[in-house]
């Protein structure tokens, strides 16, 4: 592998992949919900559509070990964004929705799986810290702008021309890893399993975190806000805001050995989003308020944590196989945050217990966490 600096290509691809991100798949469950699926369904559809990651994950392994990691990255790119133009397609729980869930599944699976993978495989252990929070900050500074225009995206273009827009942003991304180095994978490796048991549970646990203040909440808010894809892109717009100011903060911490120490200030603050969101979600004014105050913590949280996976990675002797052990735990806890949610919801209770799930999860992570840092710092 070229062990040229990678980290300014890496960085504008993040940007792009949030556009698209921010555009597209943040609206996702909202706009099944505005075509008439009902909420539970959505939601159900949302959970499906990670297990089908969970199911898919083998087909990554050999395809890296013949193309190596930076091409299944960017195969995974052009399948997410026939992923798109197929949602534009969906009018209601039919055939072109199975085929937006099945496709975007494969596309997820082979391009995150990879792309932790890849990030691990050519990251500088010294500075890891600050660069996930550069492309933490990259991702949030997009954000800022990208669910505006994903508002206006919905609002004023038809679904098929929309989405169709957003697949070539989706297809942009890939233009900046043309230029970045590779990351071979080996065809015989001993992993060390006892990195790979502690990383599983830890994913589960962020799953489940995720899936209750991410894709839970995201539905709630729509919902909240009058299932008005303007107010809703605005509001996260907001939200990005808030995550580009709260991005760079972390990183060098981290790199100095303070992780252990951010760790309860993050995760603590994490638990203080999820009770108010459980209780905002009703009123679109604290709602509003409660997505800023999330969007603060989740550039903390994400860097706490995705720093020391990606040492985990690296010290298990194969990134890829590390992530296609341990993501499958992450696909697991969030689906269960969704079909919790859905079940839930399709029981006549409101969105706060499955919001509330997801304090599970935070005390889950900092304990974990805090073992972690307690044994490396």
């Amino acid at each position: 592998m070229t062990r040229a600096n990678p980290l300014g290509a890496v960085t504008v691809h993040s940007g792009l992949q949030s556009l698209a991100e921010n555009t597209g798949g943040l609206f996702m469950t909202a706009f099944l919900v505005k075509q008439g699926v009902s909420q539970p369904l959505a939601l159900a559809a949302f959970a499906a559509l990670v297990m089908t990651r969970f199911a898919m994950r083998p087909v990554v392994l050999p395809l890296a070990v013949g193309r190596g990691l930076r091409a299944v990255v960017l195969m995974g790119i052009v399948v997410r964004a026939m992923g798109y133009v197929l949602l534009g397609f969906v009018t209601r729980a039919d055939g072109w929705m199975v085929a937006y869930v099945l496709a975007m599944g494969l596309g997820s699976v082979l391009y995150w799986t990879a792309w932790h993978a890849y990030n691990a495989a050519i990251a500088d252990h010294a500075t890891r810290g600050q660069q996930v929070s550069l492309q933490q900050a990259a991702s949030a500074g997009v954000a800022i702008v990208a669910p505006v225009l994903g508002g206006l995206i919905h609002d004023s273009m038809g679904p098929v021309a929309g989405f169709a827009l957003i697949a070539a942003i989706q297809l942009a991304a890939a233009w900046p890893l043309w230029s970045a180095p590779d990351a071979r994978v080996a065809a015989q490796v001993t992993l060390d399993r006892a990195v790979i048991r502690f990383a599983q549970p830890l994913y589960c646990a962020e799953g489940l975190h995720s899936g209750a203040v991410n894709v839970v909440w995201n539905l709630a808010l729509f919902v909240s806000l009058g299932e008005r894809f303007g107010a809703f892109g605005g509001t996260m717009a907001l939200s990005g805001a808030c995550a580009a100011v709260a991005s760079l903060l972390i990183g060098r911490r981290i790199d100095a050995g303070q992780g252990r120490a951010m760790v309860p200030l993050a995760y603590g603050c994490a638990g203080l989003a999820v009770l108010i969101k459980a209780v905002a979600w009703r009123y679109p004014v604290a709602a509003i308020a409660a997505t800023a105050l999330g969007a603060l913590v989740t550039p903390i949280t994400q860097v706490a944590l995705l720093a020391p996976l990606y040492v985990m990675a690296h010290r298990s002797a194969c990134p890829l196989r590390f992530a296609m052990a341990t993501e499958a735990g992450w696909d697991f806890g969030c689906a269960v945050a969704c079909l919790l949610a859905a079940g839930a919801l399709a029981l006549g209770a409101s969105y706060t217990v499955p919001i509330l799930a997801g304090l599970i999860g935070v005390a889950t992570v900092t304990l974990m966490l805090a073992r972690w840092y307690a044994r490396t710092t």
